[in-house]
């Protein structure tokens, strides 16, 4: 996947009803489909921001989430091994 960054879209209007028709003629599909591509793409960058920032509690969030995600293999595959 490539990482775009942030961007911006500039309008040209008249006026400021206009620019509010142009920004409503955006789809709303395509709008959420575009903030999640930037979502994704910003993660790395704002992983890396936490973790400079504020060490200690990143860390701790990453080791909740590694256990947490055990928890769930594991309970899958008891009930897998249950039901075999």
């Amino acid at each position: 996947m490539r990482d775009f960054g942030q961007y911006q879209v500039l309008f040209l209007a008249e006026s400021e009803e206009h620019l509010l028709a142009q920004i409503r003629d955006v789809p709303v599909v395509e709008y959420n489909t575009q903030r999640r591509r930037l979502a994704i793409a910003e993660a790395p960058r704002q992983q890396k921001r936490r973790l400079h920032r504020h060490p200690i509690s990143t860390i701790q969030g990453l080791v909740n989430q590694h256990q947490e995600l055990l928890s769930v293999i594991e309970s899958q595959a008891l009930a897998y091994q249950l039901d075999s």
